[in-house]
């Protein structure tokens, strides 16, 4: 089994001093490399360099779990720099979620704090949850687990006060590196496949990036 990989020597979380200080280039030379490990195109919207501190980085390719992803959560960033991001999210996204909704498509929503920690096998605890009527016209986001502030009251564990970007979305497999068996904690219209995009919230000065493929 490919064990997760969490770069802890890019997780930075600074003292109240540390914030917004610039990035130094030890650190954004880690988040490069990290990011080339994926192909471009599941990466292309994240930025070339990180600014400021506090930012995690998730780079995980835990293929037997369905768990293959990059992400990028930025903390404390100013509300010009995120106005500046939503709209450019609002002229190219595919769809916009908000963490508040009561129907989201999310990608290995049985996965649960203790289970992902662990690294233990996922239950399914409601098969009735794979396949909902109200998913047909959506698209795939991650659970953003390592959330800083997560908690699993809403599936996805985030607040309720994060707008969630899709930019890109395909069922299938399109990853010759990541070729994995189909993910039961799927619909079968979307077993498997890829998502990307960006999810925001203003009243947290959070930015996430994230790039998830099962």
């Amino acid at each position: 089994m490919m064990k997760k990989i969490i770069l802890l020597n890019v997780i930075i979380f600074c003292i109240l001093s540390c914030h917004n200080r610039s990035v130094d280039s030890l650190d954004n030379q880690k988040y490069t490399e990290a990011k080339n490990n994926f192909n471009r195109k599941l990466v292309d919207h994240f930025p070339k360099a990180v600014t400021s501190y506090p930012f995690q980085t998730i780079n995980s390719k835990n293929i037997s779990k369905s768990d293959v992803c990059f992400m990028l959560y930025e903390y404390e960033k100013d509300l010009k720099t995120i106005d500046s991001v939503v709209r450019s999210l609002e002229k190219k996204s595919l769809a916009k979620y908000s963490s508040n909704d009561s129907c989201l498509l999310i990608v290995n929503r049985f996965e649960t704090l203790k289970t992902y920690e662990n690294r233990e096998n996922v239950i399914i605890s409601d098969s009735t949850k794979i396949n909902q009527d109200c998913f047909k016209n959506l698209y795939p986001i991650p659970s953003f687990i390592e959330y800083e502030f997560a908690n699993g009251k809403n599936g996805i564990y985030l607040e309720n006060n994060f707008d969630i970007y899709v930019l890109e979305a395909k069922n299938g497999n399109w990853f010759k590196e990541f070729k994995m068996m189909p993910n039961p904690q799927m619909p079968k219209n979307w077993k498997n496949g890829y998502s990307k995009g960006i999810a925001v919230s203003r009243e947290r000065k959070t930015l996430i990036y994230w790039s998830v493929i099962w």
